[in-house]
């Protein structure tokens, strides 16, 4: 059995008896406990990938390393988060929440490591249930929402994304012929050239929209920020990011396939402008919505919208060095954003309670006056997301900027505009949330020392945008050259 099967086979197998859990305490304990190991897991796959349907290539393995680490430290946090909140809910939701904990982690690793079109489809299906069932878990009605227009949008997203993994595999007979083959990734990318082009095309723009949807793009955008905000946070810190690079991802892979079909003249239109224009509609929506919204945790859902449409402009562009700097950019924002939330569980916890409905940025205000080190934490979380020196993101966005001067200069316009609209937006919070007078019935606290794992994820941040180490720098351009 191959590490990857058993970083996959982990938390699946560990949703049964975290379903089953005596209390919510004991439980989250047991879920720390698991997510180590599955994060010790992730770290071995390179040396154990697996075969067959289930085969992580040097792209699954960072990912599923960057998943595994979340994972872990979210679970960190986790622990505070149910010792505060347990009483509030009965034994049998915060049963499902562990579980579907497990489940989304699982599904997403199974979706990163999957060598087959069909495979990754299932996962993101269990992902998309498990995250349902999760936001659902307060049970008020505007959770109840929430987790209906996530299924609801989820669920065309999947209903597309399959007639476009259908419509692939018939593409592929004339080069594979029908069997398993026609399915796999790496066989696919060996044969690109000689798939059907025009099946490619109509493929791509239901896989377009369908895994567009999962990586939260304009326009089947709107499950992300109220499934955010009625969602638990600690589960909203893991949705926030995994289950977007997992789409993200997946467009990345198609892509390939489209653009090396287009080169080889076989039929296949070039993907750029599908994704050029899904990126700049998704950046702007953003920056547009931003400037409207009062709750953070609806505020941040938009943010991340912003981003993922950043990473897909920067694979719309193509070439190595900007689907380079693309790949960086979900790296740091997966790491940043995760932070985030985790500042922000920390935050509402010190006001009283991390309920939904808590994190209203006037309920936040002051916090370095009542915390000062968490302040100081979630100030500077929120600066760095606007990609602003010296944000590790603006690595990232620099080298997507540059490069998109240098290959196609007329998108450098739009793409800078929209940059600096969300900048603006989310700069205009950092003043009250960090330097206003606290509410009158905020009390000083200290920070606990599971804050460090926030420390971990901006250190990280720093170090992967100006010290990366050469082996991830040689690896991410290789992967970058093989997909461009």
């Amino acid at each position: 059995m191959s590490i990857a099967l058993l970083a996959v086979l982990v938390p699946l197998l560990a949703a049964i008896p975290l379903a089953l859990a005596g209390s919510a305490t004991s439980a989250s304990y047991f879920n720390l406990a698991l997510n180590a190991v599955t994060f010790a897991l992730t770290l071995g796959v390179g040396f154990s990938p697996g075969t067959g349907m289930l085969h992580a290539d040097h792209l699954g393995i960072i990912f599923g390393i960057l998943s595994g680490f979340v994972g872990f430290t979210t679970s960190i946090n986790n622990i505070g988060f149910i010792k505060s909140e347990q009483g509030r809910k009965s034994i049998r939701r915060w049963r499902l929440y562990h579980a579907m904990c497990q489940v989304m982690l699982g599904t997403t690793l199974l979706g990163l490591y999957a060598d087959n079109i069909g495979l990754l489809w299932v996962a993101v299906e269990g992902a998309t249930i498990s995250a349902t069932l999760g936001v659902s878990l307060s049970r008020t009605a505007s959770a109840l929402e929430a987790a209906w227009k996530y299924f609801i949008l989820g669920g065309v997203g999947i209903a597309l994304a399959l007639f476009g993994i259908m419509l692939t595999y018939l593409a592929a007979q004339p080069a594979l012929g029908p069997g398993i083959a026609a399915m796999s990734f790496n066989a696919l990318t060996q044969h690109a050239a000689q798939l059907d082009g025009s099946l490619m095309t109509l493929a791509f723009v239901f896989l377009l929209f369908g895994f567009g949807t999962k990586a939260a793009l304009v326009p089947l955008h709107g499950w992300l920020p109220d499934a955010y905000a009625e969602g638990p946070i600690p589960l909203t810190a893991t949705l926030s990011v995994l289950l977007l690079n997992v789409g993200l991802l997946a467009l990345l892979r198609f892509r390939h396939l489209m653009s090396a079909n287009a080169a080889a003249g076989a039929g296949a239109m070039h993907p750029g402008p599908f994704l050029l224009i899904l990126g700049l509609a998704s950046l702007f929506l953003t920056g547009f919505s931003l400037w409207r919204r009062r709750d953070s945790r609806r505020f941040f859902g938009f943010s991340s919208i912003e981003h993922s449409g950043i990473a897909i402009f920067a694979f719309g562009i193509g070439g190595p060095a900007i689907i380079f700097g693309g790949l960086l950019h979900m790296l740091l924002h997966t790491l940043l954003k995760s932070a985030l939330f985790q500042a922000l569980t920390k935050a509402a916890l010190a006001r009283g309670s991390a309920a939904p409905g808590n994190y209203g940025f006037s309920h936040l205000r002051g916090m370095i006056a009542t915390n000062k080190h968490l302040g100081w934490l979630l100030v500077i979380c929120i600066f760095a997301l606007t990609g602003l020196p010296p944000s590790g993101l603006f690595t990232s966005e620099y080298l997507i900027i540059s490069q998109t001067i240098i290959r196609d200069p007329y998108y450098s316009l739009p793409l800078g505009a929209g940059l600096l609209l969300c900048a603006i937006a989310i700069i205009r919070q950092v003043g009250p949330v960090g330097f206003a007078p606290a509410p009158a019935s905020a009390k000083p606290q200290k920070a606990g020392a599971d804050i460090i794992t926030i420390y971990a994820h901006l250190i990280l941040v720093l170090l992967l945008a100006f010290a990366m180490p050469v082996a991830l720098v040689t690896l991410l351009s290789h992967i970058a050259d093989t997909l461009q």
